[in-house]
C-alpha cells in the first residue's frame, strides 16, 4: 500500500482521466443521445447498486464483483494507492469485523464520455457498525466511480474515495451501561498466570470509575506490583485505563463492555481505528465470582486466563 500526497493523488487522477478521454474520442466519436444517456444510466446504477449493497450487508463479494480484476484498476482510498489485490487485502478482512453499513447518498452525478465509458460521482454519508460493539460514522464523503462496458458488462475500472471519519457509539451499545457493568469489576481477585505465580488485582470504587492496586507473587515474593485508575469517558462511553507499574511507563488502554458480560480491552493509541489493533484482550464473565480473558495479538489467541474473585 502506497501514501501518496494530495498533489500526487490530483496528478494520478488527472492523468488517468485524459487517457479516457483520449481513449474514448479515439474509439466513439459519435455524441452520446439523450435516450442513450438514460439507458446507460439505468445500467450503471445497476452496477452502483450493486457495489453500496454488498458495503451495507457487509458481503465482500458483492461488494468487489463490479471491481474489475486487472492490473490496471486503481482505487485511491484516503490518500492510499490500492490495485485490485491491494482492496481484497485490505477490504476484506475489515469487512469480518463489521455487523452492518448505511448509507445515505445526498446527490449523484453521470458524465458520459461515450457510450462505453461514464464518470459516476456522488456525495453521501455512512455508518458502520463493528462487532466490538463500536461504530465510525464517515461524514462528507466523495467519491468517483469510472465504469467502462467490457464484453457487454459494465466494470468499475477506477475509483477515488475520501471520506472524514469518527468513532460514535453503536445503536448496541448505547443498550449498555458502561458505568453500571463495570462496578462488576469491583473486589479482589486472583489468577494464576505461570507456574508458581499468582496476580492478585484488588479494585475499589472511586466516583464512577475504579482505583486499582495489583501484584505479582511468585513462591511467596512479590515480584512486580502497580497501580491503575480506571475512569469513565462519556464521549467514547469506554473507560480510561491508566497503570502505571513500578519501575516502569505508564500505558493507557481503553475498556469497554461489548455485550452485558462481555469486554474488550486495547491500546490507546488504538481508540480511533480498534479494528485494526494489533493487541486486545476479550473477557468474559463466566459468572459473578469468574472472568475469562483471552490475549490477541495480531489476530492470533496467545493465552488465556481465568480470574476468580476471592472477596
Amino acid at each position: 500500500m502506497l501514501t501518496i500526497n494530495k498533489y500526487q493523488m490530483k496528478t494520478r487522477l488527472i492523468f488517468m482521466l485524459l487517457l479516457i478521454v483520449c481513449f474514448s474520442c479515439g474509439t466513439n466519436n459519435k455524441p452520446v443521445s439523450d435516450a442513450q444517456k438514460e439507458k446507460i444510466k439505468g445500467e450503471v446504477k445497476e452496477v452502483v447498486n450493486t457495489f453500496f449493497k454488498g458495503g451495507e450487508e457487509v458481503n465482500f463479494d458483492m461488494a468487489i464483483e463490479p471491481f474489475l480484476d486487472s492490473p490496471d484498476f486503481v482505487y485511491i482510498y484516503n490518500g492510499s494507492t490500492l490495485s485490485y489485490k491491494n482492496c481484497v487485502d485490505a477490504f476484506k478482512p475489515l469487512f469480518g469485523t463489521q455487523i452492518n453499513q448505511k448509507f445515505t447518498i445526498l446527490d449523484e452525478k453521470y458524465a458520459f464520455l461515450d457510450n462505453s465509458t461514464v464518470l459516476y460521482t456522488t456525495n453521501f454519508k455512512g455508518i458502520s457498525n463493528f462487532k466490538d460493539g463500536h461504530s465510525s460514522f464517515a461524514d462528507p464523503v466523495a467519491m468517483l466511480l469510472i465504469l467502462k462496458k467490457i464484453n457487454g458488462k459494465w466494470k468499475i475500472i477506477y475509483g477515488v474515495e475520501s471520506s472524514v471519519e469518527k468513532n460514535v457509539p453503536s445503536e448496541t451499545s448505547k443498550e449498555l451501561n458502561q458505568i453500571e457493568l463495570m462496578k462488576q469489576m469491583a473486589g479482589s481477585w486472583k489468577c494464576e498466570t505461570a507456574k508458581d505465580t499468582t496476580q492478585y488485582y484488588d479494585s475499589k470504587s472511586y466516583g464512577t470509575g475504579l482505583e486499582c492496586n495489583y501484584k505479582y507473587v511468585t513462591k511467596g515474593k512479590t515480584v512486580m506490583e502497580g497501580k491503575d485508575l480506571w475512569g469513565y469517558d462519556k464521549r467514547i462511553d469506554k473507560y480510561l485505563w491508566a497503570e502505571v507499574t513500578k519501575g516502569s511507563d505508564i500505558e493507557i488502554r481503553v475498556i469497554g463492555f461489548i455485550t452485558n458480560n462481555k469486554y474488550e480491552v486495547i491500546q490507546y493509541s488504538d481508540i480511533f481505528n480498534p479494528e485494526k489493533a494489533s493487541w486486545k484482550i476479550e473477557g468474559e464473565f463466566k459468572s459473578p465470582d469468574m472472568t475469562v480473558e483471552t490475549t490477541i495479538v495480531n489476530n492470533k489467541p496467545v493465552k488465556t486466563e481465568t480470574w476468580i474473585r476471592i472477596k
